[in-house]
């Protein structure tokens, strides 16, 4: 069979939708439907086709591209109207890719996905529907079930960046993200479209249950991951100020609700309940560091009139020509006037300490010269 399957068609096969990777036109109702009706006659025939088979008839009798005619097949894989088989077993189009490259004349079986029964793929699409899911309404089982198999592997592939994040204790959710990443697995471990639409009626319940879980976990990873740094950020600094937090109740329940959250495993049903207790406790703690700041401000100020009477009183004694006295009370001044302006404690502290070392390092420096 080494001439119906080159090794170069092989290579050549695109793994994805016909219509978007394909370059033949790929939505053709006779083509595709000559190549279906193909693996359907020798399926009713068998009970399976075989792939080299199908290749040889569509190519001789009906004088098709053998590289189309294959890449066709393997766009109805992907689309979940048959189902590749070797050695009894279901293997995927990878796999049989990778297999007919190491020996094309591997026997690769091909079936044809059966229906489940109307009933079955109504209850799933209900399912689907509540979930809002926009593919609900297909009404072709193939296409409906390639449609959740997307949207089910986009689960998956989001899950596990998220669990990624999760494992560094920065992100909560690690055990949900880890509980709905096997039950994503759980339900892609069959991908024919029979499997997957009964799988999924099957666990109904729990995937109505997986989707509203999914749907609260990707919006905290999608939306509120600044919001939550900027928590993680403050909630040490509001420690700072637990003993005033105290002092008032409602501060002081906010925060406790607060730092509960924060630390639970799962908040994300009380993500917006977190905002609103933030700004609460937010708001008072600006309070109270603008309370504190005025006072460092004021103890500054008054740390250097303090020295400034004493220098006054030192430099009379050494009788210091008034223009070097001045030179030196009036970096003081300055120091005093600047320190009213500053945003913080630690400028503050750090300002007026710089400003006194200075005044008295040019006091002995003056004394000395004496």
């Amino acid at each position: 069979m080494e001439s119906d399957l080159k090794k170069k068609w092989i290579k050549a096969i695109e793994l994805g939708p016909r219509q978007i990777l394909f370059g033949l036109d790929m939505d053709d109702a006779h083509l595709t439907d000559l190549v279906l009706s193909c693996i359907a006659r020798q399926c009713i025939m068998h009970g399976q086709a075989s792939l080299h088979t199908v290749i040889e008839e569509l190519t001789t009798r009906n004088g098709l591209p053998e590289s189309d005619t294959l890449q066709i097949i393997f766009g109805f894989v992907h689309e979940l109207k048959i189902g590749f088989y070797c050695n009894g077993q279901p293997i995927t189009a990878p796999e049989v890719k990778k297999t007919l490259l190491k020996n094309t004349d591997t026997d690769i079986r091909l079936i044809l996905n059966k229906q489940v029964q109307a009933s079955t793929f109504q209850a799933v699409q209900q399912i689907f529907q509540l979930m809002g899911a926009p593919f609900a309404e297909y009404k072709d089982q193939h296409a409906f079930a390639f449609a959740a198999l997307h949207l089910l592997e986009q689960w998956r592939h989001n899950l596990k960046t998220w669990y990624f994040w999760s494992k560094t204790d920065r992100y909560p959710g690690k055990g949900q993200i880890k509980k709905q990443l096997a039950f994503t697995a759980h339900l892609l471990q069959n991908r024919t479209a029979h499997s997957l639409l009964t799988t999924c009626f099957n666990q109904k319940d729990q995937l109505s249950v997986a989707a509203d879980e999914i749907r609260k976990i990707s919006t905290f990873f999608t939306k509120d991951l600044a919001f939550w740094d900027t928590l993680g950020l403050n909630l040490p600094r509001f420690a700072e100020n637990k003993v005033r937090i105290r002092e008032n109740p409602d501060i002081a329940a906010a925060y406790n609700q607060l730092t509960v959250i924060y630390s639970s495993p799962d908040p994300f049903d009380n993500i917006q309940t977190a905002r609103d207790l933030f700004n609460t406790v937010n708001a008072f703690h600006q309070q109270v560091e603008a309370q504190k700041l005025d006072v460092c401000r004021q103890q500054a100020m008054e740390k250097i009139d303090g020295v400034i009477r004493k220098l006054t009183a030192d430099l009379a004694i050494h009788n210091v020509d008034p223009d070097t006295c001045n030179q030196i009370l009036l970096a003081l001044r300055q120091t005093r006037k600047k320190i009213g302006g500053l945003p913080d404690i630690d400028q503050v502290n750090r300002t007026c300490r710089d400003a006194i070392d200075l005044a008295m390092d040019h006091f002995e420096e003056v004394i000395s010269d004496k």
